[in-house]
């Protein structure tokens, strides 16, 4: 397993090394794109729907084969009752397929909303698309990663990782790295949380 976190840290940073230093993907300040689409249950989730109910945590990741990703998400689910304490939902979307969507769900026992894209038309309104190269796919395949049989996509889609926190529609939070090992952690999450009920603007994470 450490040869393979290892092997997968440095196929990214080879990836990305010729990205743009700005952050990807929708600011502060911009609307949030909503969206219809379905979690790891089969069943159909409106991201509006719950704009009434308190912020929206919006997590964007790369897969479930994904062990930083697997890692990151287990971390929010251990701060899952403070994040409550703010009345905010939790939501992680990738393109993965519902049957792969579940993987992890249930492999760490995930409470909150897990969501199936495929299509990739939820990573796109985002600006977080990123198409892993031919060379580094088949390279996955070696350690017995197949990006086509999680999501079903031959193009190597996955998303950039990325969080916001959505207000009413509203983007308040944002971080999104090209490099998969900087993520935004729970407690930058619920700093940005503490701001917002203080009534001051969350800052951007860069």
């Amino acid at each position: 397993m450490k040869k393979l976190f290892v092997m997968i840290t440095a196929c990214l940073i080879w990836a990305g090394s010729a990205a743009a230093q700005d952050m990807p993907g929708l600011q502060v300040g911009d609307l949030a794109p909503d969206f219809t689409a379905n979690d790891f249950r089969g069943e159909k989730f409106t991201l509006s729907d719950h704009y009434d109910e308190g912020p929206v945590i919006l997590v964007f990741y790369r897969g479930g084969w994904c062990p930083y990703c697997n890692k990151h998400l287990q971390s929010l689910q251990a701060r899952m009752e403070d994040f409550e304490k703010f009345g905010a939902r939790l939501v992680a979307v990738s393109v993965d397929t519902v049957e792969k969507a579940a993987e992890p769900v249930k492999g760490h026992n995930l409470t909150f909303d897990v969501i199936s894209n495929p299509e990739g038309d939820i990573i796109k309104a985002y600006g977080l698309s990123f198409k892993v190269p031919v060379e580094i796919r088949e390279k996955y395949k070696e350690y017995g990663i197949d990006l086509k049989a999680a999501s079903g996509r031959d193009d190597g889609l996955i998303a950039v990782p990325a969080t916001y926190i959505i207000e009413e529609g509203k983007i308040i939070f944002a971080y999104a790295d090209e490099d998969y090992t900087k993520r935004a952690t729970p407690e930058q999450i619920l700093a940005a949380l503490e701001e917002r009920q203080a009534g001051q603007q969350p800052m951007l994470l860069q």
